[in-house]
C-alpha cells in the first residue's frame, strides 16, 4: 500500500474546484467591503507558466505587487476566471472578468490554509480595462526584445473580436518567452482596482492565489 497523495490541481475533479471558486467570492466579499462584481460563471482559461514571482500588475511600469513563496514543485497552474456580463446602454452585453484564482495544490489542502485579507490599500491599475496575469520574469515589459506595446494591441484585438461574438470566455494569451514556455494571460475589466490574496500554510508557503478587479463603494 502506498500514502495518498495530493492531485495536482489540474487533475481535480470539476465539482470540488468549483466548490473552491466560489468559496474565494465568498471570502472577498464577506464584510460587503470590496465592489466587486460578483461573477456569474467561472471557467479555466489556460495555464500559467510559473516563476518565482507572480504578479496580476503585468505592464506596470512601477508600484506593483508579486507574490513569491509559492509552492515548489508545479511548473504551471490553472488559471480559472469569474466572468459576468456587462451591457452599457443598447450596446450588447460583453463578458468581462472580476476573479481570478490561480490554484497551485488540491482544493482540500487549499481549505486548511490561511486566506488573507489581501493588499487593503489603493491599488489603481496598470492599464485602463484590462488586468494582466504572469510570472513576474515574463512579464511582456521586462522581456529583452520584446515589444509590449505591440502586445497590447493583439490584446485588443482580440477580446474585440471575442466582444463581438459575444465570447463567454473571452481573454487574449500572449507566449512572452517561448524559450522558457513563459506567458501572460490579459482579461478584460471594468473596474479600476485591483486586490490579490493568499491562501498560507503555517510555514508561509503559498498554494492558492486569488485575484481581483473592483471599484470602491460609492
Amino acid at each position: 500500500m502506498t500514502a495518498a497523495k495530493d492531485l495536482p490541481a489540474s487533475a481535480t475533479p470539476a465539482a470540488t474546484m468549483d466548490a473552491l471558486l466560489w468559496r474565494w467570492v465568498d471570502h472577498v466579499n464577506r464584510n460587503g467591503e470590496k465592489g466587486m462584481m460578483r461573477p456569474e460563471w467561472f471557467a479555466r482559461v489556460g495555464e500559467l507558466e510559473l516563476a518565482e514571482e507572480v504578479t496580476w500588475y503585468g505592464m506596470a511600469t512601477a508600484g506593483r505587487w508579486v507574490h513569491g513563496g509559492l509552492l515548489s514543485g508545479p511548473s504551471k497552474a490553472p488559471v480559472y476566471a469569474g466572468f459576468y456580463w456587462s451591457q452599457v446602454g443598447d450596446e450588447p452585453a460583453v463578458a468581462r472578468v472580476s476573479m481570478v484564482v490561480l490554484p497551485l495544490a488540491d482544493p482540500t489542502r487549499i481549505v486548511a490554509a490561511d486566506w488573507n485579507d489581501g493588499y487593503n490599500g489603493y491599488e489603481p491599475a496598470a492599464l485602463d480595462g484590462y488586468a494582466v496575469l504572469c510570472g513576474d520574469p515574463f512579464d511582456p515589459l521586462h522581456v529583452d526584445g520584446r515589444d509590449a506595446e505591440a502586445d497590447l494591441r493583439e490584446v485588443k484585438r482580440i477580446i474585440a473580436a471575442g466582444d463581438g461574438q459575444g465570447r463567454r470566455v473571452n481573454y487574449a494569451e500572449i507566449v512572452t518567452d517561448p524559450d522558457r514556455g513563459g506567458n501572460a494571460l490579459f482579461f478584460p475589466v471594468n473596474e479600476e482596482e485591483r486586490d490579490g490574496y493568499e491562501a498560507l500554510e503555517e510555514d508561509g508557503t503559498v498554494v492558492c492565489l486569488a485575484f481581483i478587479a473592483y471599484d470602491f463603494p460609492l
